[in-house]
């Protein structure tokens, strides 16, 4: 807002916004301010101080707050009289454009304790807006607008003057924006759908529990996800073509992954295999190493080694004669010396009749 506060305009007798060169000179213009209701002066200087002069002695007004005053009344009285606003682009969907009205309602109450709109304006087809002014700096409701379900602008006077503003507001789409526009919202799927981009309007609260949250396939504007408020809701744009080829690249991916992970399993399973396989006969290679005793003529299972083998005659060789079952080794009619490993059977008891392929046999004396 200009800091110069130039008050071009003024308040007069019958509650109207009324121009400086449009009434009589002096205290005879019988105007006031509508803020702090002072009787104001009309100053028509040809070069310096043509303009509204508060006259009081004490001169106690704050002009900042008198003049936003002044501009938000006038602002009213504006589209009151032209009965048009210029609205802004909806999100880049929808053009700003100008939109003509059949009925103006002002409130003229700059501070209020309702929530009630500055403005009601119905067009011809009987569809109704809610204009706000606002300033950047000061907020003239005390409670919020309840706009939900309504079709709702805002617009920020804060840059303006009182000699600007009526262009800003009928030509000008800057410091505005749609707090809320049902018809809008409404429209925003078939029309992306009549220019062949097909989109479904999403809580971003959906969002966050999308699989591909961390490679968003919404709508961007300025390399950011387009957000939309509608209702006091944020929604995203999510284009459902590139939505529907991420999900199956991310499927292909995922099954890519589980088929490497069972596959690696199988791999690991298979090294454990070969490496128990190694160890078994590295074992079997180590016992028989210490033995010393090594097969000569497996068809007649006959072996040799340093001490041969002596043959109990008249009786098979029994892993029961021979000197590394111990009697506590004997329990339960089976061997339990550990031959299994020069036999190449699993960790068991062994069958007493194996002595005649044990390369540990000693017949006792």
């Amino acid at each position: 807002m200009t800091q110069g506060f130039v008050f071009s305009w003024a308040e007069n007798a019958e509650g109207k916004m009324v121009h400086v060169d449009d009434v009589p000179r002096g205290l005879n213009c019988g105007c006031t301010c509508p803020n702090c209701h002072e009787t104001l002066l009309a100053r028509h200087g040809e070069v310096n101080e043509h303009g509204f002069a508060h006259h009081s002695e004490t001169r106690g007004a704050n002009l900042k707050i008198c003049y936003m005053v002044i501009m938000y009344k006038l602002a009213e009285q504006i589209v009151q009289t032209k009965k048009r606003i210029h609205a802004p682009s909806y999100y880049g969907i929808f053009k700003e454009t100008d939109i003509e009205f059949e009925s103006v309602i002002i409130d003229s109450q700059y501070e209020r304790e309702d929530k009630q709109p500055d403005v009601i304006a119905t067009t011809k087809d009987g569809k109704q807006y809610l204009i706000e002014f606002v300033f950047k700096y000061k907020v003239q409701h005390k409670q919020a607008l309840d706009y939900k379900n309504l079709t709702c602008i805002e617009i920020d006077l804060s840059s303006q003057s009182l000699e600007s503003l009526e262009k800003f507001l009928l030509s000008s789409s800057e410091d505005r924006k749609w707090l809320n526009s049902e018809d809008y919202f409404n429209r925003i799927e078939e029309t992306y759908r009549k220019a062949g981009k097909a989109i479904r309007i999403v809580n971003e609260t959906e969002c966050e529990h999308c699989d591909l949250k961390y490679d968003c396939c919404a709508v961007t504007q300025s390399y950011s996800p387009l957000v939309i408020e509608n209702n006091g809701i944020r929604y995203r744009l999510c284009k459902t073509e590139f939505y529907e080829q991420k999900q199956k690249a991310r499927k292909e991916r995922l099954e890519e992954e589980e088929r490497a992970r069972k596959e690696r399993i199988e791999w690991q399973k298979e090294q454990r295999r070969l490496q128990e396989e190694r160890l078994s006969k590295a074992r079997i290679q180590e016992e028989r190493n210490w033995m010393n005793i090594v097969p000569i003529d497996s068809s007649a299972n006959v072996y040799s080694s340093d001490e041969r083998m002596t043959v109990v005659e008249g009786e098979q060789r029994n892993c029961l004669n021979c000197q590394s079952n111990l009697t506590w080794a004997n329990r339960d009619g089976w061997a339990n010396c550990g031959c299994y490993i020069s036999l190449g059977l699993p960790k068991q008891r062994v069958n007493p009749n194996y002595a005649k392929q044990c390369l540990r046999f000693r017949l006792k004396h």
